[in-house]
């Protein structure tokens, strides 16, 4: 039987693979005219580096437990297939609304989803997003995606 703690760590680590030797055709930011402290290639390869290592460390994990697979226990779970759905969702409000307003969306209909109560949850989650976009326009100075409808 397959074990997902093992099948999805493993292909993440070669998705990420195929990615991290595709990152150096990224040389020309897609804004011209952005003047970018940092290359094109740069987070995406800080990113890809990033997933391997916590995937590394997820086999890691998995191994020292010596955890047996329960029986009922499936390949796909709800939340993963939520998360998948979230993304994808997620994807298109940036298309459409840009990276600020589809991030606050996407954090409050997340966490609202999860049934969080808690406002600080709220809270921190609406400074994030605020901090990326300060962090990403006025200090590294790249732009993030705008919206067809604002």
């Amino acid at each position: 039987m397959l074990n997902r703690n093992i099948v999805f760590p493993i292909l993440i680590i070669v998705i990420s693979a195929v990615i991290l030797s595709l990152i150096p055709q990224f040389t020309v930011p897609v804004y011209y005219q952005q003047d970018a402290s940092v290359g094109a290639k740069f987070f995406p390869t800080v990113l890809v580096i990033a997933q391997i290592i916590i995937c590394i460390a997820l086999l890691v994990q998995h191994r020292a437990k010596k955890h047996k697979a329960k029986e009922s226990e499936g390949l796909f779970s709800k939340m993963s297939f939520f998360g998948l759905c979230f993304l994808v969702v997620y994807a298109v409000l940036i298309g459409l609304l840009g990276y600020l307003i589809a991030s606050l969306t996407a954090f409050t209909l997340y966490l609202a989803y999860l049934k969080t109560k808690k406002l600080s949850y709220y809270l921190f989650a609406y400074f994030f997003v605020v901090a990326i976009y300060y962090l990403f326009s006025h200090v590294f100075v790249i732009s993030l995606p705008e919206g067809i409808i604002f």
